[in-house]
């Protein structure tokens, strides 16, 4: 490495979100945490490799979106919009890493999540592998041709991140930890799938202009800005009301009220002023989107254990 140059590390940090792991790491704790209040059921090397497949597999998400992003010209655009804002946050699009090195790493990453879920289908069950599969579909086609969800305009790639980031995780988890399905645990993933998906409507707005002169269609530049902040704002609200919901329904204990303690998150996180705000502006907002979407699913999960 030279002087100047970020390490491997770095650029594969960069590459995959690093940063961004703990929006998968919480869905599967509340996967294990609805096994234990229904089931008192938990065997920590089928959480373990839960975890850690289901990591792999954003990471890999993460990569082949930056790859295609690149390939398709979306990054190249955003690149010139606001090089200084964001300095060097694509490896691909400024030199960092290869084309050929990009699939690789997401290659490798994928290959690594369907290890995972071939080994928890042998001790298992077949369900294993058949909640994972639809799990790298959907990761992969959310950028990759010939179906790119998340170009298409018609909000599929966001409900591929509602359940990727919500159900699929979810109930894998809670199906590996008690070799049974419920749709207990596919309800309660609900809200944290709504809470996901706001964050990347939030993340879509910062690169709103880049994403529209690039041609990626995503749903908030359908939609367009203020529509956008509105529809993140019922997500938001449906998922505290759907928390009540569940406490009525005894689905959840009263604990998980505690939800409540993310609405100062969630006030920083919506923007319904109607003006026309900058991209460091949306992404501080988004970052308040990440962090009250694991907060709310870590609190959830929380209040199932108590």
């Amino acid at each position: 490495m030279t002087r100047g140059q970020p390490s491997g590390f770095v650029v594969f940090a960069k590459l995959v979100r690093l940063q961004f792991i703990p929006v998968m790491v919480a869905p599967v704790a509340l996967g294990a945490a609805a096994a234990w209040y229904l089931t008192s059921r938990f065997n920590a090397l089928n959480f373990l490799l839960a975890l850690v497949g289901s990591i792999s597999l954003h990471l890999a998400a993460n990569a082949i979106d930056d790859v295609y992003d690149h390939v398709n010209g979306v990054d190249s655009v955003s690149d010139k919009t606001f090089p200084r804002e964001f300095p060097g946050w694509k490896p691909l699009t400024r030199g960092m890493i290869s084309l050929k090195g990009g699939f690789e790493a997401s290659g490798i990453l994928y290959g690594f999540s369907l290890v995972v879920g071939l080994y928890l289908s042998l001790t298992v069950g077949w369900f294993a592998l058949g909640i994972a599969i639809p799990g790298i579909l959907l990761s992969y086609f959310y950028a990759a041709p010939p179906v790119k969800l998340d170009y298409r305009g018609l909000g599929m790639g966001e409900l591929a991140i509602f359940l990727s980031f919500g159900p699929i995780p979810c109930l894998g988890t809670y199906y590996v930890l008690t070799g049974g399905l419920s749709l207990i645990p596919l309800i309660l993933s609900i809200p944290t799938g709504l809470l996901t998906t706001s964050v990347l409507l939030s993340h879509d707005k910062i690169f709103f202009d880049a994403y529209s002169e690039a041609g990626k269609r995503s749903l908030a530049v359908v939609l367009g800005r203020n529509l956008t902040n509105k529809l993140i704002f019922a997500l938001g609200l449906v998922a505290y009301l759907l928390v009540f919901l569940f406490i009525l329904l005894g689905y959840a204990p009263v604990y998980a009220a505690a939800v409540l303690l993310t609405i100062p998150l969630f006030v920083g996180a919506v923007d319904l002023s109607g003006r026309d705000a900058s991209p460091p502006e949306h992404a501080r907002r988004t970052m308040r989107a990440f962090l009250q979407s694991v907060t709310f699913t870590l609190l959830l999960s929380l209040a199932l254990l108590l």
